[in-house]
């Protein structure tokens, strides 16, 4: 047993050691301006759903809670970065944003139909909307929506005209704020270019996984992703076909990786982890995981709770917002589908090969070079993995919501330490000395960034697709009410706290008000 302790204790600081540099940084401006991000739908939320008495104690609630994190004496009021280094960032993401659907700037991929409905039922409808009502329970509008909220809210008092802009806006200002959050370098230069790049089209190998099961190259530019039936998006195909997820998924990451060996840190959870579930219940899930190792190297180095800078009000907010909007998103949860993957796949034909070398494209040939160059945050990494490994067995959802969106975390939290891994080889050797892993590992990443490429050529060259409020998400779906969109509102609690739903108008009543955005988007 005595030889076992040194090995534990080892093991133990492996998995909660920690990126020094950039993982014990205090909470700044742009902790702030992510955090203001978060919150703002779910002010709009508080605002425009619950009964007026309810609205205005729950919002002076997370009000206070966000203004006591803000006023702690360990925020500095900075920003890292040079006047330069933030303009190519700025205009980075709002270049990168352009392509992604949000705007309907260039060709907007099929899933974008859905998401304009959605938006348009929340302009369109007082809240909470409505699609039907059966024995007087409504059939609500509950999906993962906070990411329309901005826009929608703009839409009802100045119109349909622009709401689309306001959206792509919105989105925008999202991913400029990740990108700023990630450990990129804080000057001008080539390799804050080249980081910058890496991040757009950071993907795994979908081209060669193809190539290597089928036989034949993939045809640009369809579809690289789903090439078994498994998938883990990049994150510009995240961008691309589902923003309203990918965003707080990326935004909490990057926040995570950021704060998780600082003091402030768990007031920063509380505060943050109830804003998520109204922009996707994903998001939380996804990353309590990596939050129970910033709890272990806390309590491994003697914190204990009475350390945490925690207030009252936080708490009650934190269980105030959670209990609202857990209760409303998960209304008729049990509607949506969920099985073994091996159950519920469309061909078992060489299942455990295709999930072989799903694994081995997507995550695992990347992931191994990166292990052997770990300096630190190896609980973080193996944790990833593991999870990377295990989400494609089970299916929840009708496009496997699970996967999707839990994997994202993992995915970013590979994307940092591959950049880390960059920042340190071109701090030591010259662009032509660089060692053979370097070079193996920009060949996997140029290999993988066929898949971002492609999702970026098929918005450039594909006809130009502008957005259609003119139909409701029921109608769209030809009347059938989607589990994962709609829920009956059959919850006594519900019932008391929000306002009497709205049914979302259509037909004749619909076509009116979305002519003035056909008319202002007369093309």
């Amino acid at each position: 047993m005595a030889g076992f302790q040194p090995f534990w204790s080892a093991l133990r600081e492996r998995l909660i050691s920690i990126d020094e540099t950039h993982s014990v940084c205090p909470p700044d401006a742009l902790t702030v301006a992510a955090l203001l991000y978060i919150a703002l739908p779910n002010f709009i939320f508080l605002g425009g759903w619950l009964k007026l008495p309810y609205a205005l104690i729950a919002s002076v609630l997370l009000f206070i809670s966000l203004t006591q994190f803000f006023r702690s004496p360990q925020l500095q009021w900075r920003q890292p970065y040079t006047a330069g280094a933030l303009l190519v960032i700025v205009a980075t993401g709002f270049a990168w944003s352009s392509l992604g659907g949000a705007g309907h700037f260039f060709f907007a991929n099929p899933d974008w139909i859905v998401r304009d409905t959605v938006l348009a039922d929340l302009t369109l409808t007082p809240w909470p909307p409505a699609y039907s009502s059966d024995n007087g329970v409504h059939h609500i509008l509950r999906t993962a929506f906070g990411f329309f909220f901005p826009a929608a809210v703009l839409g009802k008092w100045i119109g349909l005209g622009h709401v689309d802009i306001h959206l792509y806006a919105w989105a925008a200002l999202g991913v400029t704020l990740f990108l700023l959050l990630l450990p990129l370098p804080r000057r001008t230069g080539g390799l804050l270019v080249v980081m910058l790049l890496v991040t757009i089209f950071f993907s795994g190998m979908d081209f060669l996984g193809i190539l290597l099961l089928t036989g034949d190259s993939p045809i640009f530019p369809l579809r690289l992703e789903w090439w078994v039936p498994f998938s883990y998006p990049s994150l510009t195909g995240q961008l691309h076909w589902a923003p309203n997820h990918a965003l707080p998924l990326w935004l909490v990451t990057a926040l995570f990786y950021r704060h998780w060996g600082h003091r402030s840190f768990p007031a920063m959870v509380v505060v943050l982890l109830p804003l998520l579930v109204i922009w996707t219940p994903f998001a939380a899930a996804a990353i309590l995981p990596f939050i129970a190792i910033a709890i272990l190297r806390g309590f491994s180095q003697g914190q204990s709770l009475c350390e945490w800078d925690l207030t009252l009000t936080q708490c009650l907010a934190a269980t105030v917002l959670g209990y609202l909007t857990v209760r409303l998103l998960t209304l008729d949860i049990t509607a949506i589908p969920g099985a073994p993957t091996l159950d519920v796949a469309p061909s078992k034909d060489r299942f455990l090969l295709k999930y072989l070398l799903f694994v081995l494209m997507e995550f695992a040939i990347l992931g191994l070079m990166l292990a052997r160059q770990l300096r630190h945050s190896h609980g973080l990494f193996w944790l990833a993995f593991a999870i990377l490994t295990a989400l494609p067995l089970y299916q929840y959802g009708p496009s496997n919501d699970t996967m999707l969106r839990l994997s994202t975390p993992c995915l970013v939290i590979l994307l940092i330490l591959t950049l880390d891994r960059i920042s340190a080889w071109a701090k030591t050797y010259s662009w032509r000395e660089m060692p053979i892993n370097a070079w193996a590992m920009g060949l996997v990443l140029l290999i993988g960034a066929h898949t971002p490429f492609n999702e970026m050529w098929r918005a450039l060259t594909f006809r130009h697709s502008p957005a259609n409020y003119g139909v409701s998400l029921v109608e769209h779906h030809k009347g059938f009410e989607a589990p994962h969109y709609v829920g009956r509102l059959d919850r006594p609690d519900l019932e008391a706290l929000l306002r009497t739903p709205t049914l979302v108008p259509t037909g004749p009543e619909r076509t009116t008000q979305f002519g003035a955005y056909t008319k202002t988007h007369d093309r």
